[in-house]
This record gives C-alpha cells, sequence and structure tokens, in this order.
C-alpha cells in the first residue's frame, strides 16, 4: 500500500526533481555536442596556424636557399662578377641528392648557383654558357622559431627530422617546452598530422610533416598550445554575450522576490522582508538595467571614437603613401631616369647627387671617389633636383627594368652595383605576364602591380611597384615585353605614433599581407584564412567597403576601418587600421560587475544608515531591533504633503546630479553624487518622523541643509579623503538628529493631519519611485560614467606622455580613443620603472581600482583640464539615435515600470481599497467595544504616550463571533495615574509603554483568550502572522476583512494602515510563538504552497546558470565568481538582519 507521507513528499518535490533533471540534461546537451564543436573549432582555427607556419617555414628556407652573403661571394669567387653586364645569376637550386644533415637547431643543405654569362661565338653570335658553383648552406631555425613566438599562441614547439619514415630524435634540433614524456610521444605519433593530445600531458599537439623544397626530405613539426588555454578557448563565450547572461542571472535571481507576493498560496505567508525585498529587488532591477544600458552607450561610443582614430590613421597612411608612390613614379618618368633606364650599353648604375665639385650618394654615407665604380656605373643627378625630391630619392632602392625571363636589364640603384639575377620566380613577374601563363583563370589583363617584400635579414620592408613595360616600341610580340619597376621603402610608418594596441595593415585583394605595422609579425599572413567568415571583410576586400567592421585575427577581436589605396594600380591594394577590442571587452566586464556590486552597497549602506539613524532617533522608545524602524518608508496619508515635497526634492536633486556629471570631472561628480545622495537618505529620515516645517520653511531649510551638506564635505575632502569627508557628514547628521530627537510638540498641537482624510497611495509611489530612480538609476549612470571615463583617460595618459612636445611630431599621432593630446597639469600617478602591464594598457582591473584620481582629487584643481575626455564624450551625433533610446529608456520607461511594480505590490502588501473603506467607517457598528487609539507617531512624544487609553470592560461575551455593542461602564487608565510624579521624564517612553501593555494584557486576558479561541485554527494563524509586523498574505483578504467587521484588525488614524486593534491583544497575540506546538502547527501549515514549489527550482537554475558562466569564462572566473560571491553576502546579509526584525 501507498505511504501517504512519501506521496506528499514526492508531491512537493516534484517540481524540484524535473528542475534538477532537465538542468542535467542541458549540462548533458553542451558537454556532449556544444562543448565538442566547439573544441573542433579551436582545432580547426590552430590548425589554420599550422598551416600558417608551415608555409612560412618554407618561405623562410626558400628565401635562405637563394640568399648569398658577401662572405659566400668572396668564398665562392663570385664577388667578382658584380657589376658584370654580360653576367648574372640564372638560379639558385638545391641540390636533391646533396641532403647534407639536420642537426643542432640547423638544417644543412646541398645547392647549386648557376652563373650565366654570354660570350660571342663566330658562327652562332652570342650564345649561353653556364657555370656551376656547389655550395652547403646552413639554414638556422632558431631565428624563424623566434619570429613565431611572437606571433602565435603556441607555447612548445618541436622540429626533428624524418629518415626512412621514422622521426630521428638523436637529430632532433628544435625542442622548446617540451617535456621527454612529450618528447617520446610525439616521435611515436610523427605519422599522425592534426590534433593530438597525451595522458599526463598539460599540452594539446598539432603536428604534420613538411618535404624540404626540392628534396626529398621530410621535417616533422609539432607545435604545442597549453590544454588550460585550449579549454578556457573552447568554453568562453564572448564578452557583450556574458554580460547578457549575468544580466539574466541576475534578473532570474530577482524574479524569485517577485513572483512571491504572487503565486504564494493562500496558507503561505509574506512579511515585512517580503515587501523590502520587492522594493529591493525594483531598485535592484534598475540599477542592473542601468549599467547594462550605460555599458551599451558607452561601448558604442567608444567604438565611434575607435572608427574616427582608425579613419584619421588609414587617411594618413593613404595621403602619405600614394603621395609617395605617386612622386617615385614621376620620378621614374623624369626624362634623365627614363633615358638612362632605356639605355641598354650599361645594365648597372649607382644614383648620385651632384654637389659642387663632389657627387654623393642618396644616402650621403659616400662619394663617388671612394666607391671604386667605373665611370659608366654611375649616374648623377643636379643638386636642385635631389633637394626638389629628397624625401622620395633617399628611400629609393632601385630603378629597374626586366625581360620576359624575369632577367634584370638595367638596375640604377642607391648602392654599389651587385650582380644581376633572374626574378622569375617573384609574383609581381608572374602576374604582370601578358598570357598569363601562370594565372590562366584569368581573364582581366594585369598592367600595373603594387606588392610588399619583407627582408628577414634587415628586417624591413621593400615595396615594389612594377609595370609593363614595351621600350617604347609599337608592334612588339608579347613575348618580348618586359616589366619596369621600381623599389623603394616607406617612410610614412616613421612619423605615425601609435596608441597601445593599435596597428594597421595593408593587404592584397585576395587577403595577403603585403605589410604589418609590427614587423614581428611579417612572416606569411593571411587575413582571409583567420577570418574565412567574415562577410564585411570579403565585402572590403571586394571593393564594397564599409565604415567600420570587426574580425577576429590569431584568435582576437579587432575592430577595422578599411580604406583603398588611391594609386592608380590593375590589382587594389587596402589599408587596414585594426585596434583590438580586448581593452574595451574586458573594460566592459570589470565596469559591469563593479558599477552593479558598488550600486547595490551603497544603496544597502544607506538603508543601513537610516536604521542606525532611527535607532538613535527612537532610542528610549522603540526597541533597537523593532521593525518599526522602517515604517517611515510605508505609506501615510498623513504624511501626504511630505511625500509631494521629497517628490520634488528627489526631481531637482536628479536634474542637479546629472548637470554635474555633464559638466565636471567624474571625480567631483561621483563624490557629489555620493554627498548628495547620502543627504537625501537623512532628509528623508528627518522629514518623514517630523512635523515641525511648513512649506516655506521647509523649503528654506533644504536648500541651507543640502548646500552645507555638501559644500562642507566637499572643502573637507579637498584637504583629505573622501572617507573623511562622509565622516563629517555623518557627525553633522548626527547633530541634527540629536536637535530633532529632544524636539517637543506644541502644547495642543494635534499630530494628526486633519486635511488628509484619505489614502496617499499616489503621493507616497512618487516619492518612492523618484527616491528609487535617484539611488539605483543616477547614481550607476554617473558611476558607469566615471569608471569609463577615468580607465579611458589612464590608458590616454599612459599613451599621451610617451609622445614628444614637439608639434611636427605630434601633427602625426593618432589619438586613443578620441581623447586629444594636451598635457595633464597634474598627471594621475608617477610611473617608476618599467611596467610591462600598463605598456600593453593590459590592466589588471579587478585589483587596480580605477578610482585612482578619486582619492588624489583636488577641488581647488582646473577640473576640466585634469581629463583628456570627460563623462559628455557619450553625447556625439553619431550616437543621438542611441542616446535618445536610452535616455527614454533610463527616465521614462524604467520610472514608469518601477512606479507600476511598487503600485502593484504595495497594493497587495497595504490593502489599498481596505484602508479606504476603513477610514470611511464602514466597520462602524462592529468595532467600538475593544477599539483602542493606538496612534504610532513617529518621535514619540508626551502627547503620543497619553493618547495610549484603553476602554476597560468588566464583562464581555462573544455571540456570533461579534463583539457585543451594550455599554459597560469603563475606567480610563492614563499615563498620568501611573507615573504622575514624573514630572522630568526620568523614566523612558518605552519603559512606560511597555508597563502599560502589559497591565492591559494582564487585565484582560481572559477577554483575548476569549476572543482567540473562538478564531478557527487557519484562521489563527492569519492573526498571529499579521500580529508580527502588520503584513499578511494579499490571499488572506478575506479573512483580514472579518477580521476588521469584528473590530480586531483596525486602522491607524494617522497612518492610515491596518493595525491590531490595541497593543495589548498584539502582545498577547504573539505570546503564542512560545508555544513550540502553536510554531510547529503553525510552519507545517505554512510549509506546502506553490511559492515553495517554485523557490527552490529557481534557485537551483540562477545557481546553476552562474556557475556554467563560470566554467565556461576561467579567464573572467575572478570577475564573476566576486560579483555571485558578493550579491550572496550581501543578500546573506540583508536576510539576517531582517529576520532579526521580524520578531522584534
Amino acid at each position: 500500500m501507498e505511504n501517504p507521507s512519501k506521496s506528499k513528499s514526492f508531491k512537493r518535490h516534484s517540481s524540484s526533481i524535473i528542475t534538477v533533471l532537465f538542468i542535467a540534461l542541458l549540462v548533458l546537451v553542451y558537454l556532449s555536442y556544444i562543448l565538442p564543436k566547439n573544441k573542433a573549432r579551436e582545432d580547426e582555427k590552430n590548425v589554420a596556424i599550422l598551416k600558417g607556419i608551415e608555409k612560412q617555414l618554407l618561405v623562410y628556407i626558400d628565401d635562405q636557399v637563394k640568399y648569398i652573403s658577401d662572405n659566400k661571394f668572396r668564398t665562392l669567387d663570385i664577388s667578382k662578377f658584380k657589376g658584370a653586364d654580360d653576367i648574372y645569376i640564372d638560379n639558385i637550386k638545391i641540390d636533391r641528392y646533396g641532403f647534407q644533415s639536420v642537426k643542432n637547431g640547423k638544417i644543412e643543405l646541398s645547392r647549386t648557383i648557376t652563373i650565366s654569362s654570354s660570350i660571342k661565338d663566330r658562327f652562332k653570335g652570342f650564345k649561353k654558357k653556364d657555370t656551376v658553383f656547389p655550395d652547403v648552406i646552413s639554414i638556422d631555425l632558431v631565428k624563424f622559431l623566434n619570429k613565431i613566438n611572437s606571433t602565435t599562441l603556441f607555447t612548445s614547439f618541436y622540429i626533428c627530422p624524418v629518415e626512412s619514415g621514422k622521426c630521428r630524435v638523436d637529430k632532433s634540433f628544435i625542442s622548446e617546452n617540451i617535456s621527454l614524456s612529450d618528447q617520446d610521444s610525439l616521435v611515436d605519433n610523427s605519422r599522425r598530422s592534426g590534433p593530438i593530445t597525451f595522458k599526463k600531458s598539460s599540452k594539446r599537439f598539432y603536428t604534420n610533416q613538411i618535404v624540404i623544397p626540392q628534396t626529398d626530405h621530410n621535417i616533422f613539426l609539432a607545435v604545442g598550445i597549453d590544454n588550460s588555454y585550449f579549454e578556457t578557448n573552447a568554453r568562453q563565450i564572448d564578452s557583450p554575450i556574458l554580460i547578457l547572461s549575468l544580466v539574466s542571472v541576475i534578473i532570474l535571481i530577482l524574479g524569485i522576490n517577485f513572483i512571491k507576493p504572487i503565486i504564494s498560496s493562500q496558507n503561505e505567508r509574506l512579511s515585512q522582508l517580503d515587501l523590502v525585498g520587492v522594493v529591493f529587488s525594483i531598485g535592484v532591477l534598475s540599477a542592473v538595467l542601468t549599467v547594462f544600458a550605460l555599458l551599451a552607450l558607452w561601448n558604442k561610443t567608444l567604438k565611434e571614437n575607435n572608427t574616427k582614430d582608425l579613419k584619421i590613421l588609414v587617411n594618413r597612411i593613404d595621403s602619405c603613401f600614394s603621395k609617395q608612390i605617386n612622386n617615385t613614379k614621376k620620378l621614374r618618368y623624369t626624362s634623365a631616369f627614363e633615358i638612362e633606364l632605356k639605355k641598354t650599353e650599361h645594365k648597372y648604375a649607382k644614383i648620385y647627387f651632384i654637389k659642387g665639385s663632389d657627387s654623393i650618394s642618396l644616402d650621403g654615407n659616400s662619394d663617388s671617389k671612394s666607391d671604386g665604380l667605373l665611370r659608366n656605373q654611375k649616374f648623377a643627378i643636379s643638386k636642385s633636383y635631389f633637394d626638389e625630391n629628397s624625401k622620395e630619392l633617399q628611400n629609393i632602392d632601385v630603378f629597374f627594368r626586366m625581360d620576359n625571363k624575369g632577367l634584370i636589364t638595367k638596375y640604377l640603384s642607391a648602392t654599389n652595383p651587385e650582380l644581376r639575377r633572374k626574378f622569375d620566380d617573384r609574383m609581381y613577374f608572374k602576374v604582370l605576364q601578358p598570357q598569363n601563363k601562370y594565372y590562366p583563370n584569368i581573364n582581366r589583363k594585369i598592367k600595373t602591380y603594387l606588392t610588399a617584400v619583407f627582408s628577414r635579414e634587415q628586417n624591413k620592408y621593400q615595396w615594389i611597384y612594377a609595370d609593363i613595360d614595351s621600350l617604347g616600341m609599337k608592334n612588339v610580340d608579347p613575348d618580348s615585353i618586359g616589366i619596369k619597376g621600381t623599389a623603394f621603402r616607406e617612410y610614412f610608418s616613421k612619423n605615425i605614433k601609435l596608441p597601445p594596441r593599435t596597428s594597421y595593415m595593408i593587404v592584397d585583394r585576395s587577403g595577403d599581407v603585403l605589410m604589418h605595422e609590427d614587423s614581428k609579425n611579417s612572416l606569411f599572413q593571411n587575413v582571409l584564412n583567420d577570418s574565412p567568415n567574415n562577410f564585411e571583410l570579403i565585402s572590403t576586400l571586394s571593393g564594397v567597403i564599409p565604415k567600420t567592421f570587426e574580425m577576429v585575427l590569431q584568435g582576437k577581436a579587432y575592430q577595422v576601418c578599411a580604406e583603398k589605396l588611391d594609386v592608380a594600380i590593375d590589382s587594389p591594394i587596402y589599408i587596414l587600421g585594426i585596434r583590438d577590442l580586448t581593452h574595451i571587452n574586458r573594460l566592459s566586464i570589470y565596469t559591469f560587475t563593479n558599477g552593479f556590486l558598488i550600486s547595490i552597497f551603497f544603496g544597502f549602506f544607506l538603508l543601513l544608515l537610516n536604521y542606525m539613524y532611527s535607532i538613535i532617533l527612537y532610542s528610549s522608545q522603540i526597541s533597537i531591533f523593532s521593525n518599526r524602524h522602517f515604517w517611515y518608508l510605508f505609506p501615510n496619508k498623513s504624511r501626504t504633503s511630505d511625500y509631494k515635497k521629497l517628490f520634488m526634492v528627489n526631481c531637482v536633486s536628479i536634474l542637479l546630479a546629472l548637470l554635474v556629471s555633464l559638466n565636471s570631472s567624474p571625480s567631483v561628480a561621483f563624490v557629489f553624487c555620493v554627498l548628495l545622495g547620502y543627504n537625501l537618505a537623512f532628509l528623508n529620515v528627518i522629514s518623514l518622523n517630523t512635523r515641525i516645517l511648513d512649506f516655506k520653511y521647509a523649503v528654506k531649510s533644504i536648500i541651507v541643509f543640502l548646500i552645507l551638506g555638501i559644500s562642507i564635505p566637499f572643502l573637507v575632502f579637498s584637504f583629505s579623503t573622501l572617507w573623511f569627508a562622509v565622516f563629517i557628514l555623518f557627525c553633522m547628521h548626527l547633530i541634527l538628529i540629536f536637535y530633532y530627537k529632544n524636539f517637543k510638540t506644541k502644547k495642543g498641537e494635534n499630530t494628526e493631519d486633519e486635511s488628509n482624510k484619505s489614502v496617499s497611495r499616489t503621493s507616497f509611489i512618487s516619492f518612492l519611485t523618484a527616491r528609487l530612480v535617484f539611488q539605483y538609476t543616477i547614481f550607476p549612470l554617473i558611476l558607469i560614467s566615471s569608471l569609463y571615463v577615468s580607465e579611458i583617460n589612464e590608458f590616454a595618459r599612459f599613451y599621451n606622455t610617451s609622445i614628444k612636445e614637439t608639434n611636427d611630431k605630434r601633427a602625426n599621432n593618432i589619438q586613443a580613443y578620441q581623447s586629444g593630446f594636451h598635457t595633464l597639469k597634474i598627471p594621475f600617478f608617477k610611473v617608476e620603472g618599467k611596467d610591462s602591464v600598463m605598456q600593453e594598457a593590459d590592466f589588471d582591473f579587478l585589483n587596480r581600482p580605477a578610482l585612482y584620481e578619486i582619492n588624489n582629487f583636488t577641488f581647488f584643481s582646473a577640473l576640466k583640464d585634469e581629463y583628456f575626455l570627460s563623462s559628455h564624450a557619450i553625447l556625439q551625433k553619431e550616437n543621438i539615435r542611441s542616446i535618445v533610446m536610452i535616455f527614454i529608456f533610463l527616465f521614462v520607461f524604467l520610472p514608469v515600470i518601477s512606479y507600476q511594480l511598487i503600485n502593484y505590490y504595495s497594493n497587495r502588501f497595504f490593502f489599498y481599497d481596505l484602508m479606504q473603506v476603513s477610514w470611511k467607517e464602514i466597520f462602524l457598528s462592529q468595532k467600538k467595544i475593544l477599539k483602542k487609539e493606538d496612534i504610532y507617531i513617529q518621535i514619540m512624544n508626551i502627547s503620543d504616550i497619553k493618547s495610549l487609553i484603553q476602554d476597560y470592560r468588566k464583562k464581555l461575551a462573544l455571540e456570533n463571533n461579534i463583539l457585543p455593542l451594550e455599554d459597560q461602564s469603563d475606567r480610563d487608565i492614563t499615563i498620568n495615574k501611573f507615573f504622575k510624579t514624573d514630572t522630568n521624564n526620568e523614566i523612558p517612553e518605552l519603559v512606560k509603554r511597555n508597563f502599560m501593555i502589559n497591565y492591559y494584557k494582564r487585565n484582560f486576558y481572559e477577554i483575548y483568550n476569549e476572543i482567540w479561541n473562538s478564531l478557527p485554527h487557519e484562521t489563527q494563524y492569519v492573526l498571529y502572522d499579521f500580529a508580527q509586523d502588520y503584513f499578511v498574505n494579499y490571499k488572506n483578504k478575506d479573512t483580514v476583512i472579518s477580521f476588521m467587521e469584528c473590530g480586531i484588525i483596525d486602522i491607524d488614524k494617522t497612518t492610515g494602515r491596518l493595525k491590531m486593534m490595541s497593543a495589548s491583544f498584539r502582545f498577547f497575540v504573539l505570546s503564542h510563538g512560545k508555544s513550540k506546538s502553536f510554531i510547529e502547527e503553525f510552519k507545517n501549515e505554512s510549509k506546502d504552497g506553490t511559492y515553495n514549489r517554485f523557490k527552490f527550482p529557481l534557485f537551483i537554475i540562477a545557481i546553476s546558470a552562474l556557475l556554467l558562466l563560470m566554467y565556461l569564462n576561467k579567464d573572467s572566473y575572478d570577475q564573476v565568481a566576486a560579483m555571485g560571491g558578493s550579491i550572496v553576502t550581501i543578500i546573506a546579509l540583508i536576510t539576517k538582519f531582517m529576520d532579526a526584525n521580524k520578531s522584534m
């Protein structure tokens, strides 16, 4: 037979079980499908990088094979041919059968250098004669590895030769960060390619075998990456998605508070803690949405500024580089150079300019008398011509012409003549072939071409502008058409100063990087390989250039601004200005976590201060742990005019805080907002707990109070710290509290506001909404702007302090986030020594607060001059639509939502309809017998204590649960009869009040007990719940009405809220809490309900989502953990704090 208790337990926890199973299923799907898919994507990216390394290695080996050093020229006795017109290098090839060895980090190869010459034959005229010079070249792969280390994320490298299909460990010549066990495993798996992992290894390897060009020998190449880094990348989600996920988790956690008053069953209890939790959740919801909206606006602003910076960068490069190319092109077509290039009798010549009687080389390092050249190997230009074109001429390497076989036929250089050679392997030669035999699929004939060659020995770029050359002859055979061109070095890069993480690339239409700002990244790279599915990039390389876009390079996100190089060439070249978005993404995470947590902390801090002020204000009148310390925040019909005044004060404060934030530094705006919020919180406590001010006097007092409450702490802050200024303000508040604490109402003054005869719902909700808007919308808004401005200013300060103050230099500097280049009068801090973290602008955001300048802020300084960027940077024309939308969202949508939520939930807690009908004395006939005017007015005065009068009835009977109406002899018991000799109020009011309550309880115990026993058990639980803090579940409204009809629940004539008919009867009801059986039944009766069934599943979902975010973003684990831990801590403190109050 089925056990009913087990069935009931299963039914109670069924939703939790289903939630756990659902989460487990989602985790299983993630671990079995999504995570492997992400790992496969990461493997594809790393394999693509490995292929790029392979191509770089092959290019590096090929370059080394074809490179002939000066030492080799002398050793092989080839240097004697330099400058000869009829001798040239025909080819350099690897001897397939002359493979020497691979050891000690070097590849030793045999090569042959073929020197060709034209000799005269009396029968056949000129014929070609080849002379072969055998040679052994040693290629040092350590140099190659050093370049790879700086351009990839791989941390381990292993290269060894492959002989007879096996990896020769004894000849391993590259082994960096490879353990012996990993090395053995790699050797055993040397035939495999792709990603490989080994047990007990902390690395993930990618391997392949590479064939050495022109040989039958292979090299085994393995690169490794840390498993932790790989797992992080596979799990990690982008910063915007992470922030959106955190916002969703926070809203889900807040939803637990929001749904309780709605879905809770009739038997579940609601308390003052639930009301405070709902109001606090509304504020937190406003804060998180404000932070999220401001993050979006600031990120958009920074990216707009990035676009402007990068646009200036690419335009400057385009202007300077295009001018250089066009001027260099004109030089080649000037008559002097044109004539010299067409001469065929002399193949080589060095360019000089005539200075007086001397001829000086273009670089100014030698003259024609000391270079040992023949007269026909010199080409001189006039000094005036050189002066006119000195900038271009000084960067010229060579004017050249080559025939249709790639052989140099004319060579005007800035250096001494070299040995002529063929360049038929160069890309520009292949592309410019008229018949396109190298690229048969290209239909369009390319006549002009621009490309770059990177010298890995000199670590410099050489640009080549080439076009088809027919020597000015008509009807020329296409096979005889050659190429003419200019090799030169660009000079624009020397004059441009870039901020950290800002760079540029020049790429061709196929995505190949021709030039990179950082020469360390100059090895072979193709942007399309790194971002294969980036449609904006594909569109850019097709000629349709968007304003800006983002792309991923080497696993990092970059913002890109592109421009087509304004040069007349058939194959277009594009300039890509790029800026690493890591800084913005990390700044977003940092600002979100800190901004959100500081906003919550500030709100809880003000709540705690109000509680402290109330304790001081009500000392000797109310218990320290009484829940009445927060009653001033509940609706009070006698405070309607006060609510309206405070609503106006809060609205003016909102406008004032916004104006200060837009017209001052972030430090001033932040401190001003803190002090203003602090003073407003105090003003609310005083205004809602006293009745001494008329309207005109109140306005004057508030103005004087705010001016003094802000200006004095600011003055203290200018000479000391923020904490000391807050302490001074706290002391000022204490003085005012003690003043109002001793205030006594005037004789005969009525403490009730007779002008208020109904519920003050609208004015109360408007005031509370305005208070939440300031505390949870304005403060986060100013805080987020301050954090962003502070970080960007530190970034700009670090960059700008590295720039020399010369105007000619500054004209070519690129800004950081449009922050300008003016110099700070007072530096933020002094950088002592080298700080690699700061130099890379990769700040440790959590460990280094962004409020340094607030702690070191000087009040009398020139505020605007101390910042490169101010808070009104977000007010840009480009952002006008976003600004309007966010303005509407923050100051229309959020206040309306907050107002409606407060209105909805406050009605469920305060029963506005019952308050109204009770005030109209709808239940008058049944409530007069035991009615007691227990008027609670904040700061209880003598007159308030005297009003504790209760009608004493000796005999009472209950008929049909309705109290009888017959009149009884009554006896007035007043405070004067008990304490008439206490003329100086030596006995605290709280002691007097408690005495009277206990006296009434003793005398009315039998009557109260009869009333209590006449109630059903379910009704007793509701009454006990209401007696604790005057709050009860909205779904028990019918029971509350029945209590009001019996006179057990009445209204407070001052506040208009529902209360017990007397303090002594409330004390009697609460005394049942000492009964263990009653409390156990009370808890068991309220345990089963809709909310309790849904609370635990929602909590599991929220915690699971938070843990999942931690797991997915280990790189940001500290930030998420700090945020999650802080939220839990804050909630725990609030819960503990309110639980302590609930029973008081």
